[in-house]
């Protein structure tokens, strides 16, 4: 039986969070066995205070840092290392993990074929890590992502909020944010939605995303010009996943933050471009806390074809969002 395994997650937000599910699974399978994770500094705050997990260790990319890492972890050996998502050059630890099988369903070469599990590719992504811990004796419960909070970043976030004059569940939060600029759905867009929330209804207006979407925040609240409006690009990353559960409404494009919202079961617009939703959009996410706004490519002439996601973002109108924003908004005020 095994005693200690390693879970690898190393790419993206959303690939990270997607692991969730399979680590709850894991831990409610087997109680006693250890788990450790390995994943991206950027996102490892997320994870802090994920009780199913024993140890978290911090993954560089960059090559020199790598080696610290696989000194902690030949300290502590392992029965066997599933990837719930890798990047290539997590080969470079290999080394430091000397005869311990690795278990996949991408298509490494530097993993034997025989630990490759081939899956089709429109299986979701939280799917595909359920279907390969299924293969091991692990039980599935469901594929709700979990982000644990500390009473700390909770009370920070709350005093954050306060110290604007705001107050949880009376805010829209505008994810401004994304990986590649083909899915940031329009500054000027975001814009005019603000407005119309701001106009229509007595909520407030919180914009989000990370450092980088900075500018973007500040061009749109200089339009906004109200105290009903603020921008938080420059909170930490658990602090805005709070601020995120407390929202009224999450609208976002197909990124990282929209995962988040997921997670904390914010109820959340989520505008696709050219990647469709069935892969990495919300899995098992009832009606209630989801609206999937996409534009079908079929028949679309002009597609531009260097840029497809943004031709398809820029198809979807402002009207259009404002009219789940608004029905999500009755349907609470109903329930």
């Amino acid at each position: 039986m095994m005693e200690r395994i390693l879970v690898v997650s190393t790419t993206g937000m959303g690939d990270c969070l997607w692991g969730t599910p399979g680590i709850r699974a894991l831990r409610k399978t087997f109680p006693k066995m250890e788990i450790d994770m390995v994943v991206s500094r950027s996102w490892k705050s997320l994870f802090d205070f994920n009780p199913h997990l024993n140890q978290i260790f911090e993954y560089d990319g960059e090559w020199y840092r790598q080696p610290f890492l696989g000194v902690k972890l030949l300290g502590r050996p392992y029965d066997a290392i599933y990837l719930f998502h890798a990047n290539r050059n997590f080969k470079r630890m290999l080394p430091w993990l000397p005869s311990v099988p690795i278990w996949s369903y991408q298509n490494h070469d530097w993993i034997p074929e025989s630990h490759r599990m081939k899956m089709d590719a429109n299986v979701h992504g939280i799917q595909k890590r359920l279907i390969m811990m299924e293969k091991f004796g692990v039980k599935s419960d469901g594929g709700q992502m979990e982000i644990f909070f500390d009473q700390a970043t909770i009370e920070r976030s709350r005093n954050f909020l306060e110290s604007h004059g705001f107050s949880p569940e009376k805010y829209v939060y505008l994810n401004l944010g994304a990986a590649v600029e083909a899915r940031r759905w329009m500054v000027e867009r975001f814009s005019e939605l603000a407005q119309r929330i701001l106009k229509k209804t007595s909520l407030n207006i919180i914009l989000g995303g990370g450092p980088n979407e900075k500018k973007r925040a500040v061009t749109i609240l200089n339009q906004l010009n109200t105290s009903r409006a603020m921008e938080v690009c420059s909170q930490l990353i658990m602090v805005n996943a709070s601020i995120i559960s407390q929202a009224k409404i999450m609208v976002t494009s197909d990124t990282g933050p929209m995962h988040i919202g997921f997670a904390v079961k914010a109820p959340v617009v989520a505008l696709f471009g050219s990647i469709p939703p069935s892969g990495s959009g919300p899995y098992e996410i009832p009606d209630h806390l989801c609206r999937v706004i996409s534009i079908d490519p079929e028949g679309k002439d002009s597609v531009d074809k260097e840029n497809p996601g943004e031709f398809y973002l820029r198809c979807i109108t402002v009207d259009r969002v404002w009219e789940q924003v608004e029905q999500m908004l009755a349907e609470q005020a109903n329930s």
